[in-house]
């Protein structure tokens, strides 16, 4: 599990923090945030976190919570016992936590009959716990703590907290913050914190608002000058706070930096720790043996930081930078083959640094350099050359960090050089970077999608009725590999399978279907989710593996703090009062074809609520309404699909989620799989431009080319006639060839061009019609009716009769052109 701290610049964002602050922030949490179709829902706890080897009563906060009955936690380290639901609103229990918990964020999901709710977070810290006691908004009337305290407190608008603590002369004192990341408010930053450490005189001897180390969050520290009292001053950055904070008081060690910055899984490796202000101390660290994130506590007298500085763990050999390095020019180690992973610092301003390696021609290797998403202030550029110092690639930014991106495909056996940068030119002692070749690997990332715009947990939680189903998306991102892909899952609950189709190689998203057996236990956990691919001597593995952001505000949702698992979570729930299904359609669906699925819902006696069904998968190339809906006490909905000319041929596995609201929030359930064919169309059509006038008949000639055979008779029917023409549904076998639409247009019938003219072919195969369209594409002109021409008077009575016109020479019949041209004159005048 890894935790993402983003850099954004929450206190600068407009966020109004001061809404709903007469409320009182205790009432404000209570009352919970809208939540969209989540049962059951937690929103927060409090105390936010406790110190290890304790024991500490929580209240949990949030709505539906009525049978809630577990804690589950999704690392060890925090037990929960004593679970008891209060009402709908409240859930107390207490979480023990061991004397060896990893310090930080725990995530961890209320359990109960109803289900899961979705992850929220619990801190842990090394220090005795304080809670805030108010007032003490004065300088001069101060919380008195003792140092190494954590202090459990809220920030509200147009407040300072203040707490005063007695050191000596050459004693460290250090503050670091948990206050951004600890708060759910959606799309809200409830706390952007600042700190100062103040002496008696209200000096400030430090001071922090956001930090490379933890981003938005504060952290200071100093060696106080000489005996006394100091106070630290905790705010919101923006005086507009209203949000819970933990505060971390104490007299350890406080590095901002650690190098190098990371080492080889399961090695042993030495740390220098940077940025404590009593300089640089070494300590050792014994690495995991997986590639990932890790953080290290670098122990200084017996004493750790409050938290961890964080490194990579991967399969490469480091190389530690050599002074001077500055140009290519400097004498430098010998160069070694990629892969291998570069550690450096840039010391000062402008300071480059450049390795040398060397690669064999044709080999492949992605470097990626890691600072900024470590905790360190480089913002890394990263170039590499040729022997001759010809570019060869380069890059600042990558991947949505500050970090950079270069793939490097070697041209010739030989030598070449890599150089790191600042993109700033800037440097310092705690400027540290690591940048690692990564060898061009078939990899498989494994995760869900987002659902719900800003809410990346809506519907990840697999909640399943007893004798039910509960169906979801799963993403597949494929890396230098491609091939069909298979899901695994090992373990999950009693009573519970899984099934799901074969991924084909063309696809990136499918879908996985969970079915709870009527007997299943009800209860949960949480478990792994594989994608393997099909060929078992040639096999890649991933693993699911899904951020979490819990922490977003503006602008537009950014996400300021996100922290992964790699397990989800799986639960039988109590049976729902409905089921969906849906009839196994007997014929299939051909392209630029339509067809009507016919859902069930089978309802428990007296359930009468609506229920919305959506299509959660879709085959390439169907389309669907995104819902359809199940009116009060309804049990049957036609749900059209449609394929277009591209949709692609196999039989498909394909479902719809269900969800209803019986008052007490969401109950979601699924259809089981049925069976969708997609097949080529059974019959071609060309269909020939016709004109007409106004209160006129004419006829649209169609020529039809059999594709294959279908059973008997299909009726086949025009579409897209201009308004007041009319036409009649025609018949088509197997051998017909032509057929001739009579059309018929009124006096008044719109005048132009009229394009887009199908028809649909009709037949009945094992009792249910087949449907395509054809003919896409045609033309049908009408044109104004032909004016009368006005008869001449009689000549009077005695008139010379006029003489005869002279017989005219008749005339040169006009092409089609040139009649068009003189009805588009007349039409004009």
């Amino acid at each position: 599990m890894k935790s993402i701290l983003l850099q954004r610049s929450a206190a600068k964002t407009g966020v109004n923090r001061g809404v709903l602050a007469a409320l009182g922030l205790t009432a404000f949490f209570l009352a919970g945030n809208p939540v969209n179709a989540a049962s059951p829902d937690l929103q927060n706890s409090t105390p936010r976190g406790g110190q290890r080897g304790t024991e500490v009563k929580v209240t949990l906060t949030g709505s539906r919570l009525t049978d809630m009955d577990q804690v589950v936690f999704h690392k060890p380290g925090i037990t929960a016992k004593d679970v008891k639901a209060i009402d709908s609103r409240k859930v107390e229990a207490t979480f023990v936590i061991s004397k060896d918990c990893e310090l930080g964020e725990h995530q961890m999901r209320l359990l109960g009959k109803s289900g899961f709710s979705y992850a929220r977070t619990f801190w842990v810290g090394q220090f005795q716990e304080v809670t805030e006691v108010e007032p003490n908004d004065d300088f001069d009337k101060p919380q008195v703590i003792s140092l190494n305290t954590t202090v459990n407190g809220s920030a509200k608008p147009e407040e300072i907290d203040y707490y005063r603590v007695s050191a000596k002369k050459g004693q460290r004192i250090s503050v670091e913050m948990e206050a951004l990341r600890i708060n759910n408010l959606r799309n809200q930053v409830a706390m952007d914190p600042y700190i100062a450490i103040l002496n008696k005189d209200r000096f400030e001897l430090a001071v922090s608002d956001d930090s490379a180390l933890i981003k938005q969050e504060s952290v200071a520290s100093v060696i106080a000058p000489e005996d006394g009292e100091y106070t630290i001053e905790v705010r919101d950055a923006s005086y507009q706070g209203r949000g819970y904070y933990r505060a971390h008081i104490s007299t350890t060690p406080r590095p901002l930096g650690v190098y190098p910055a990371g080492g080889k899984a399961g090695s042993e490796v030495e740390f220098t720790f940077l940025g404590d202000p009593t300089g640089r101390y070494k300590a050792k660290s014994k690495l995991p043996g997986v590639t990932d994130s890790h953080y290290v506590f670098g122990a200084n007298s017996n004493q750790i930081p409050a938290s961890g500085n964080m490194v990579r763990v991967s399969p490469f050999d480091n190389v530690l930078e050599q002074e001077p390095n500055d140009s290519y020019k400097d004498k430098m180690p010998e160069a070694k083959l990629l892969p291998l992973a570069f550690n450096g610092i840039l010391e000062k301003e402008g300071d480059l640094d450049y390795f040398k390696f060397s690669a064999k021609k044709g080999q492949r290797f992605r470097f990626r350099s890691y600072a900024n998403r470590l905790g360190t202030p480089v913002d890394t550029v990263i170039n590499i050359y040729d022997a001759k110092i010809k570019s060869l690639g380069g890059n600042d930014d990558a991947d949505g960090s500050k970090d950079s991106r270069v793939d490097f495909n070697a041209p010739a056996d030989g030598e070449y050089f890599l150089r790191v940068t600042d993109m700033l030119g800037r440097g310092g002692e705690d400027f540290v970077y690591r940048v690692e070749s990564e060898p061009f690997e078939p990899t498989i990332e494994v995760t869900m999608p987002e659902m719900l715009r800003r809410d990346n947990q809506y519907r990840k939680q697999f909640n399943i009725p007893q004798d039910g189903f509960y169906a979801m998306n799963v993403n597949v991102k494929r890396s230098n590999l491609s091939g069909d892909l298979v899901f695994d899952v090992p373990k999950l609950p009693k009573g519970v399978s899984w099934e799901a189709g074969t991924i084909p190689k063309n696809l990136s998203q499918f879908p996985i279907l969970l079915k709870a057996a009527p007997d299943a236990p009800v209860g949960g956990g949480l478990y792994d989710l594989l994608v393997k691919t099909t060929d078992p001597k040639n096999q890649v593995v991933g693993k699911y593996q899904q951020d979490i952001h819990f922490v977003r505000g503006n602008p537009n949702g950014t996400s300021y703090y996100a922290s992964s698992n790699d397990r989800f979570p799986v639960a039988v729930t109590e049976k729902a009062p409905f089921r969906i299904t849906i009839d196994q359609p007997k014929v299939p669906i051909v392209r630029n074809g339509t067809m009507k699925l016919k859902v069930r819902a089978h309802r428990d006696e007296g359930y009468d609520k609506k229920i919305v069904v959506r299509m959660l998968w879709r085959p390439p190339g169907i389309s669907c309404p995104s819902t359809m809906t199940f009116s009060e006490k309804a049990t049957e909905v036609e749900y059209e699909l449609n394929a277009n000319s591209s949709a692609q041929i196999a039989e498909w596995d394909i479902c719809v989620l269900a969800e209803s609201d019986a008052g007490q929030g969401m109950i979601m359930s699924s259809s089981p799989f049925v069976k969708l064919k997609v097949e080529e169309p059974f019959v071609s059509m060309k269909m020939n431009m016709t004109t007409l006038k106004q209160g006129e008949s004419s006829e649209i000639i169609c020529s039809l080319e059999n594709l294959r055979e279908f059973p008997g008779q299909g009726d086949v029917q025009i579409f897209g006639l201009p308004a007041k023409t009319t036409s009649k549904i025609l018949k088509a076998d197997n051998g017909t060839k032509e057929l001739r639409f009579p059309v018929v247009a009124a006096d008044d019938s719109p005048v132009g061009q009229h394009k887009n003219l199908f028809c649909t072919l009709v037949f009945m195969q094992n009792g249910e019609p087949v449907q395509q369209r054809i003919g896409m594409g045609g033309v049908i002109r009408v044109d104004r009716k032909p004016t009368e021409v006005a008869k001449a008077a009689p000549p009077k009575s005695g008139a010379k009769p006029a003489p005869k016109p002279a017989a005219a020479k008749p005339a040169k019949p006009l092409s089609r052109l040139e009649q068009l041209r003189l009805e588009a004159k007349k039409n004009a005048q």
